[in-house]
């Protein structure tokens, strides 16, 4: 009972400052975009009745019961996911972010991956050391289901190097994108790989 207080209320602390903000609006794609697709499969009524009214919407068919076994299990809900998770970019390209999920999401920089805002989740995902990017709730860009927005751009917004995105709320949900100039040689992605 006390998880399911927690992850409400910290939902509820999401979608407060989504309404609040209004920091999203869809856009229109550009020619040349690549594009990063958030992915869940939430099933609404489940997760209605676990973690409280309209954090889910849509089809999905994961229920609130099998998504809390399975990250319990492996650390991992397999269905919340970045896609892709890797990425080269040259510079001057642009990126389109999609929210093609049930649920918000964020993608967020931060310096290292780790925890979201979600004590529980954190925990059961094994990153129980939140991403201080994380922490600044009011700073967050929350991307609702079914919306798009303008992603970065490689040169202008992401020097480069080695860049690392994750969601706030699912921390599991990561991207790595490299930058590097047309005709050079793009960082080593090794080591921003193991970091966790």
């Amino acid at each position: 009972m006390k998880r399911k207080l927690t992850i409400q209320a910290a939902v509820w602390v999401a979608l407060a400052a989504m309404a609040m903000l209004s920091l999203t609006t869809p856009a229109g794609a550009v020619q040349g975009d690549k594009k990063i697709r958030l992915l869940d499969d939430c099933e609404p009524v489940s997760f209605t009745a676990v973690f409280g009214e309209g954090i889910c919407t849509g089809d999905g068919k994961t229920t609130a019961q099998e998504f809390l076994a399975e990250l319990e299990a492996t650390q991992d809900a397999h269905k919340w996911r970045n896609q892709p998770s890797n990425m080269l970019l040259n510079v001057g390209r642009p990126t389109l972010i999609e929210n093609r999920g049930h649920e918000a999401h964020t993608f967020t920089q931060v310096a290292d991956f780790g925890g979201g805002f979600i004590p529980d989740l954190n925990a059961l995902s094994g990153n129980p050391v939140p991403a201080p990017e994380c922490l600044n709730i009011p700073g967050l860009v929350f991307i609702p289901a079914g919306a798009t927005e303008e992603g970065p751009t490689a040169g202008s917004d992401l020097p480069v190097g080695t860049h690392l995105f994750q969601c706030c709320i699912h921390p599991w949900m990561r991207t790595i994108i490299e930058v590097h100039q047309p005709g050079g040689q793009a960082a080593p992605a090794g080591a921003a790989a193991h970091r966790h």
